[in-house]
């Protein structure tokens, strides 16, 4: 009885919490307690000022740790090639070795590209420069056409020249067909014009170095401070939620762009596919191409580690569910992506390889969904004009 009545006593106790006085149990007097002062639960706060603050957060993330990065790794991997095309072509007996260290800075140069060329604002797009880097698709042969007449040019070719030229043979495709010729007689180890085309292919090096470096210079605070203008969202853009639609309108439109150019033509209807409406068949870099462009989706949406969209959709907008899609979709594409491996030619010839590819396109679908649909509709922001827009 005694244990009962303790207990019982315990439990009016809990009962008379924060009241001034307590009534004994078991006959006992009564006694006086202090007043317990509540204590609050902790409830999460939440994030202070405007989308538009929210905004500009992500843009300046965006803007320093994804953008300004890489296009000076674009720079420094054009510098390097640049310098490697140059060294390979005063070399009196080139071996294969050589040719292969080449082709390594070719494709670490490409995929510097690749991590970049979902952006499609400001000074790339002045004078050409995102086609001059990359004329693709390119259906009608514009950039063999141009590189085989630079081979004929009886003058002296140099990046003042090819600057001057058509944007088809100016860039990165125009060095993966020096450099991956389709026959061994046309190769930089043992053509009969190896001095032409070293010519062209360093002409052709140094101008993708200097439009890298004026796009860059462009961005810099020291240079031209088109950073100021995104971050701000003024010069070309009437506000920072302006800045924001352009850029995410960049984002979809290379989902759609890698979804449908990069695989879907590719893919075609029936195995064996059409390998050559690939980016880079010659070189047989599409694959890599692609896994650098899935990659890049979550640098967007993460801004490469700092003010991510999914803080502002959690803790700005308390879109948690849009928030897990998000990191679903992006998540699942870059995942599939893993399965690419080996050449691309025989993932279009095979079955597994085409369900690998098949799948990769879904999860593509998805995300593009998620995007232009749940998210943009989460952040009240408005995409422009797809010009990849297809199913």
């Amino acid at each position: 009885m005694r244990n009962i009545q303790s207990i019982n006593c315990f439990y009016q106790q809990v009962l008379l919490v924060g009241t001034l006085v307590l009534v004994g149990c078991g006959g006992g007097s009564e006694k006086e307690i202090m007043p317990v002062t509540p204590v609050s639960p902790t409830i999460p706060t939440k994030a202070s000022g405007t989308l538009d603050d929210q905004f500009t957060l992500w843009l300046t993330d965006l803007s320093n740790k994804v953008i300004l990065p890489n296009y000076q790794t674009l720079e420094t991997k054009a510098k390097q090639f640049s310098v490697s095309s140059t060294a390979f072509c005063q070399l009196d007996n080139a071996k294969a070795s050589d040719l292969t260290e080449l082709r390594v800075a070719w494709q670490e140069l490409n995929v510097a590209w690749q991590s970049i060329q979902w952006l499609k604002i400001g000074p790339i797009l002045q004078h050409n420069r995102n086609f001059r880097i990359q004329l693709w698709p390119d259906s009608r042969g514009y950039v063999v056409r141009d590189v085989d007449n630079f081979l004929l040019t009886q003058t002296t070719l140099d990046a003042n020249a090819i600057a001057k030229s058509s944007v088809s043979g100016q860039g990165v495709p125009a060095l993966e067909y020096l450099l991956y010729p389709t026959t061994n007689q046309d190769s930089l180890l043992s053509a009969s014009n190896k001095s032409k085309r070293c010519e062209v292919m360093v002409a052709v090096s140094d101008n993708v170095t200097t439009i890298s470096g004026d796009v860059l210079d462009a961005w810099q605070a020291t240079g031209g401070n088109y950073i100021a203008q995104v971050i701000g969202g003024n010069g070309e853009f009437t506000g920072v939620k302006d800045a924001v639609e352009e850029i995410v309108t960049n984002w979809l439109e290379q989902v759609e762009r890698v979804k449908d150019e990069k695989m879907l033509l590719p893919f075609a209807l029936t195995a064996p596919g059409s390998p050559s409406a690939a980016e880079f068949y010659r070189s047989e870099q599409s694959l890599v191409s692609i896994k650098t462009n899935v990659l890049s989706f979550q640098q967007i949406y993460s801004a490469g580690g700092g003010h991510s969209f999914e803080k502002i959709l959690v803790e700005f907008l308390g879109q948690h569910t849009i928030a897990a899609q998000m990191n679903d979709s992006i998540t699942g594409a870059i995942t599939a992506t893993e399965a690419l491996s080996g050449l691309y030619t025989e993932l279009l010839s095979s079955d597994e390889g085409r369900f690998i590819i098949d799948n990769n396109i879904q999860k593509l679908r998805v995300l593009r969904d998620v995007l232009s649909i749940d998210f943009i509709q989460a952040t009240d922001i408005n995409i422009g004009f797809n010009s990849n827009d297809g199913d």
